[in-house]
């Protein structure tokens, strides 16, 4: 299963009856954004229906388009994929299913990651997408086998990753799995997956 068509087809069951499934998205850049610690690329935002939410990528869009384009589309690409994941998180967001829209201010990364190593603190982490901030911190043990790991960490890249509904079919249930910061925050929401952005904005 393609875990983010899924969460498309599950949020288009929320907006059609509601009448805003035709509803324009604008689809644009943040260049002064500070990013989650745990993603890495550039800030691209969605707005819907007057709330906006980030998403990071390397491959960004800038558009004027409707929510419903992406309702049974192939999302082949990382483009479409991480526009996709960011109007997800604008559309739970205007419908006050996720509250977590925007990344902590930078301020706040240190009490962040204080507060994760404690949750991280004696297991064994695989990292689903590149986490530096996680990967090269001395007192974490980075699984390189999701088989062999206590805890696994998803963050925007991972998110994206074709193969991450089956990779979550083989180990919900088994082991503890976090979705890591805004950009992950609607797909968790509609997939049920424990999400982890304590210090995350609405506005």
């Amino acid at each position: 299963m393609d875990i983010l068509i899924d969460s498309v087809n599950k949020l288009e069951a929320i907006l059609k009856p509601s009448g805003c499934d035709e509803g324009g998205v604008l689809l644009d850049v943040k260049p002064d954004a500070v990013n989650c610690q745990f993603d890495r690329g550039a800030c691209m935002t969605a707005t819907f229906g007057g709330r906006s939410a980030d998403f990071v990528t390397n491959d960004p869009i800038r558009a004027q388009t409707k929510i419903s384009f992406m309702f049974g589309a192939p999302l082949d690409s990382p483009a479409a994929r991480g526009a996709a994941c960011a109007m997800i998180n604008a559309a739970t967001g205007f419908f006050c299913l996720s509250r977590v829209l925007h990344a902590c201010p930078g301020s706040k990364h240190a009490d962040c990651m204080r507060e994760l190593s404690m949750v991280m603190e004696e297991k064994r982490v695989f990292c689903m997408g590149s986490m530096p901030s996680i990967e090269n911190t001395s007192r974490t043990e980075i699984a390189t086998e999701a088989k062999s790991a206590d805890l696994i960490l998803i963050n925007a890249e991972g998110i994206l990753d074709t193969g991450l509904g089956d990779f979550l079919a083989e180990f919900a249930g088994k082991k503890r799995i976090l979705c890591l910061g805004p950009s992950t925050a609607g797909v968790a929401r509609l997939q049920q997956i424990e999400h982890w952005c304590p210090y995350g904005t609405s506005l």
